[in-house]
Protein backbone atom coordinates (compact mmCIF):
# COMPACT_ATOMS: atom_id res chain seq x y z
CA UNK A 1 0.00 0.00 0.00
CA UNK A 2 2.77 2.45 0.90
CA UNK A 3 5.19 1.18 -1.75
CA UNK A 4 2.96 2.26 -4.63
CA UNK A 5 3.69 5.86 -3.59
CA UNK A 6 7.49 5.45 -3.91
CA UNK A 7 9.30 7.57 -6.48
CA UNK A 8 12.98 7.16 -7.19
CA UNK A 9 14.55 10.65 -7.01
CA UNK A 10 15.94 11.65 -10.38
CA UNK A 11 19.25 12.87 -8.94
CA UNK A 12 19.68 9.49 -7.24
CA UNK A 13 18.98 7.65 -10.49
CA UNK A 14 21.44 9.80 -12.43
CA UNK A 15 24.19 9.31 -9.84
CA UNK A 16 23.51 5.63 -9.21
CA UNK A 17 22.58 6.10 -5.55
CA UNK A 18 21.03 3.10 -3.86
CA UNK A 19 20.29 2.23 -0.27
CA UNK A 20 17.81 1.38 2.45
CA UNK A 21 16.05 3.86 4.71
CA UNK A 22 14.42 2.83 7.99
CA UNK A 23 11.44 5.11 8.65
CA UNK A 24 9.66 5.16 12.02
CA UNK A 25 5.97 5.62 11.17
CA UNK A 26 3.48 6.57 13.88
CA UNK A 27 -0.23 6.59 13.15
CA UNK A 28 -3.30 7.45 15.19
CA UNK A 29 -4.87 4.17 16.29
CA UNK A 30 -8.39 5.57 16.10
CA UNK A 31 -8.34 7.39 12.76
CA UNK A 32 -5.37 6.09 10.75
CA UNK A 33 -4.02 9.66 10.53
CA UNK A 34 -0.25 9.98 10.15
CA UNK A 35 1.25 11.43 13.31
CA UNK A 36 4.93 11.21 12.34
CA UNK A 37 7.32 9.77 9.78
CA UNK A 38 10.95 10.07 10.87
CA UNK A 39 14.15 8.61 9.45
CA UNK A 40 15.43 6.16 12.06
CA UNK A 41 18.40 5.03 9.96
CA UNK A 42 19.39 6.83 6.80
CA UNK A 43 20.69 5.50 3.52
CA UNK A 44 23.62 7.88 3.38
CA UNK A 45 21.87 9.92 0.69
CA UNK A 46 19.64 12.84 1.71
CA UNK A 47 17.54 12.56 -1.46
CA UNK A 48 16.64 8.92 -0.71
CA UNK A 49 15.96 9.63 2.96
CA UNK A 50 13.70 12.56 2.10
CA UNK A 51 11.81 10.53 -0.52
CA UNK A 52 11.17 7.71 1.97
CA UNK A 53 9.47 10.15 4.36
CA UNK A 54 7.54 11.85 1.55
CA UNK A 55 6.37 8.43 0.30
CA UNK A 56 4.81 7.71 3.70
CA UNK A 57 3.19 11.16 3.73
CA UNK A 58 1.66 10.58 0.28
CA UNK A 59 0.24 7.22 1.41
CA UNK A 60 -1.57 8.72 4.42
CA UNK A 61 -4.16 8.39 5.83
CA UNK A 62 -3.90 4.68 6.60
CA UNK A 63 -6.61 2.14 7.35
CA UNK A 64 -7.57 2.09 11.01
CA UNK A 65 -5.86 -0.87 12.70
CA UNK A 66 -8.48 -3.38 13.87
CA UNK A 67 -9.06 -3.55 17.63
CA UNK A 68 -5.80 -1.78 18.47
CA UNK A 69 -6.88 -0.57 21.93
CA UNK A 70 -4.17 2.06 22.13
CA UNK A 71 -4.01 5.62 20.89
CA UNK A 72 -0.98 5.20 18.59
CA UNK A 73 0.75 2.55 16.52
CA UNK A 74 4.43 2.88 15.68
CA UNK A 75 6.23 0.66 13.18
CA UNK A 76 9.65 0.62 11.57
CA UNK A 77 9.26 0.62 7.80
CA UNK A 78 12.20 -0.40 5.60
CA UNK A 79 12.27 1.45 2.26
CA UNK A 80 14.69 -0.01 -0.27
CA UNK A 81 15.94 1.94 -3.27
CA UNK A 82 17.61 -0.28 -5.88
CA UNK A 83 18.35 0.54 -9.49
CA UNK A 84 17.54 -2.15 -12.00
CA UNK A 85 20.32 -3.38 -14.28
CA UNK A 86 19.73 -2.58 -17.92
Amino acid sequence: MVAKHKRYPRIAQMRGWQGEVQVRVTIDGNSGRLIAAVVQQGSGFEALDREAVEMVQRAAPFPVPPDLRRPELSVLLPVVFRLEAR
